[in-house]
């Protein structure tokens, strides 16, 4: 073989390997786009996505997840009995649709559900008993509940005296308190306890106000001010009536304070100037939403977190329920709670109760009000639940 024919073969090898290199290439770049439309078909897939024959091509769909409290409730979507809670319902074509929760012993839940293309919807409800269950808190009679700014202590009075007019040594205020996570309960570390007992000063008709930071209260007796801690016994209440504008001025800074602190964090301008210049501003337990107004007949909701104001059912009284979601409705003998964009309201009381008094306890388990029997036994005023859950 001549050195000229030798170069020959050695050039031919060189462009065989060349070829088998690039078949190698070819086969694992086709690999890798293989792979990548797969993973691209499995993330429309799991964002809702389809192939639409009737279009011939792939069209975007919805997704609602329905979570509900208790669970196991029955879920129809737009008349059709689809799934029960917990669950998730896919392959929903955009649209708004109508959304109904029923259990069996709760108020059904129903709502426009809007669905759009490629997101899902989260929907979680709460139902509510259809038939609650009212029971007594107290045995010895109450009068001036308050409850505390921060919502987790009620102070009330006891009646020196029973309606018989035997000596009652019960007579005095009283606070009850609740933690969070923990509600009301007859456990030791939450039941009400006695600050302050009627012996030489007859609290009975006293006049209650809370500080700002929830830790004291101002009973008002006639000319006299007596200023109490609410987590023990005052065995000697103080008389701060010389420091009594001092006392409330400096309560009165502290909340202005604290209200202002929450207005300046709102980033919509907008609702932020609805929040300094309404009379009435209730904020919700968690912040996120407030209600707002000239008078009770036109508060609104106003949501932080999606921009949005929403009218509410016209009631007396407007009360915030602790999980946030939920408004309770006063009414003339009438209770019912909402959700926070004013739908879905439901009566949860109908009867008697006095002073258009509820307090909602920090789970959002019940509901407190004031109410009595026609009874002999039963006649004084006393403090009553309603169970939501």
């Amino acid at each position: 073989m001549s050195f000229r024919q030798f170069l020959q073969a050695i050039s031919r090898a060189r462009k065989g390997g060349a070829l088998r290199l690039s078949k190698k290439f070819v086969i694992s770049i086709a690999t890798l786009i293989a792979i990548g439309v797969i993973a691209a078909i499995a993330i429309f897939l799991a964002k809702g996505y389809t192939f639409s024959p009737k279009e011939k091509r792939i069209v975007g769909t919805g997704i609602i997840t329905i979570t509900s409290e208790p669970d196991a409730a029955s879920v129809f979507i737009d008349g059709h009995l689809t799934t029960a809670t917990n669950t998730t319902v896919s392959s929903l074509s955009p649209k708004n649709y109508s959304v109904r929760i029923v259990k069996e012993g709760f108020i059904p839940w129903e709502k426009q559900v809007s669905v759009k293309e490629g997101l899902v919807t989260a929907v979680k409800v709460t139902l509510f008993p259809a038939i609650p269950t009212i029971y007594p808190l107290t045995f010895n009679g109450v009068e001036n509940p308050t409850l505390s700014p921060d919502g987790s202590k009620l102070a009330y009075i006891v009646p020196s005296s029973t309606p018989v007019g035997v000596a009652n040594k019960k007579g005095g205020v009283w606070v009850w308190t609740q933690t969070r996570n923990q509600p009301i309960s007859f456990a030791r570390s939450s039941e009400p306890h006695q600050i302050v007992q009627s012996t030489s000063i007859d609290f009975s008709k006293a006049a209650l106000r809370w500080s700002a930071d929830s830790k004291q209260i101002l009973a008002t007796v006639g000319d006299n001010n007596y200023l109490l801690e609410s987590d023990r016994l005052n065995s000697d209440p103080r008389d701060i009536t010389p420091l009594l504008q001092v006392t409330l001025k400096s309560w009165e800074e502290d909340t202005r304070l604290k209200n202002e602190a929450r207005v300046l964090a709102i980033k919509n301008t907008t609702f932020r100037q609805i929040a300094s210049s309404a009379a009435i501003v209730r904020w919700s337990p968690d912040e996120t939403k407030f209600m707002a107004g000239k008078t009770e007949a036109d508060l609104k909701v106003y949501n932080l977190e999606d921009g949005k104001e929403y009218s509410l059912p016209a009631a007396r009284a407007h009360i915030w329920l602790p999980n946030s979601m939920h408004i309770i409705l006063i009414e003339e003998g009438i209770i019912s709670i909402a959700d926070f964009d004013g739908t879905n309201k439901a009566v949860i009381y109908a009867g008697s109760f006095q002073d258009d008094f509820v307090f909602p306890w920090l789970d959002s388990s019940r509901l407190v009000i004031i109410s009595s029997f026609p009874t002999p036994t039963a006649s004084e005023p006393n403090l009553f639940g309603v169970n939501l859950k």
